[in-house]
């Protein structure tokens, strides 16, 4: 037994040393490796997204990674490397989204043994921005009941305010026929650097009112007039919706903060728009 769990730790080790050689190679900087934490067992592939495979990352841009994995786990974050574990389905199921879109215009696959990588991020096709338009205002029920979530649950609010928003803008550059996924070329596309603040995915001032407001107004500047939330709160409306699933259950749990690297809910379905 004791040979056993040597033998598993060798491995782990021997593909934590592959994976950070092909980081390396891939033009991470050692101060940003240093942050990347040890992956869950079971991974098959990696892949980096974002700014650092556009190539139009600046100082303390995140390293946003993809894992290739056996089994659920939750995302985590660990300084500047934020690593998201995805099974096949779940990879599968993101053929036709943004996110799919996403991965396969700028993604770069750092590490892929297998080779299966490759093939799943060819197979996730052009995104349906009419299906996403409607599945994004529909989520945005989490917002209609502000009077009873704030400010208790503010951070997540303002976390998928800016999700959404951000994924809405993608959608609208992609339907306009000049695709992109970075905020601060639509900022400049729009001639608006504020926001390019707004949505930055770090932020040093704790979260504010005004801009959840800010993203929620933009949204109906995109969508038209957002939908309230028919269960009076947040809380209610996870409760109400538990039996039924999808989307609005899925952006509540994040919404409450029970969705990350701290919660247990890694089999609440990724939210794939």
């Amino acid at each position: 037994m004791r040979f056993h769990w040597t033998l598993i730790a060798r491995r782990r080790r021997l593909q934590r040393e592959a994976v950070l050689e092909a980081l390396r190679g891939a033009g991470i900087p050692e101060e940003v490796l240093y942050d990347v934490p040890v992956l869950q067992a079971g991974v098959q592939g990696l892949l980096i997204y974002g700014s650092r495979a556009r190539g139009d990352s600046i100082e303390g841009s995140d390293l946003d990674l993809l894992a290739l994995s056996e089994r659920m786990s939750p995302s985590t974050y660990s300084g500047l490397v934020n690593v998201s574990y995805y099974t096949v389905d779940q990879l599968k199921s993101g053929v036709g989204t943004l996110f799919g879109a996403h991965l396969r215009r700028d993604a770069r696959i750092v590490w892929d043994p297998t080779g299966y990588l490759h093939v799943l991020v060819d197979e996730l096709g052009e995104v349906d921005t009419a299906r996403l338009f409607r599945r994004v205002k529909n989520m945005s029920t989490v917002f209609g009941a502000l009077d009873a979530d704030l400010p208790k649950y503010l951070t997540g609010l303002l976390r998928e305010a800016r999700y959404l928003l951000r994924s809405s803008l993608y959608a609208q550059a992609i339907a306009a026929d000049q695709p992109c996924f970075s905020v601060r070329e639509i900022a400049a596309r729009l001639g608006d650097p504020s926001l390019a603040r707004l949505l930055a995915s770090r932020h040093v001032d704790p979260p504010r009112v005004a801009d959840l407001r800010e993203c929620l107004v933009r949204l109906e500047g995109l969508l038209g007039k957002l939908p309230p939330n028919p269960h009076g709160s947040l809380e209610a409306l996870i409760v109400n919706e538990w039996d039924h699933g999808g989307d609005l259950l899925a952006i509540g749990f994040m919404a409450l903060g029970l969705v990350g690297a701290d919660g247990g809910y890694a089999e609440v379905g990724k939210i794939l728009l």
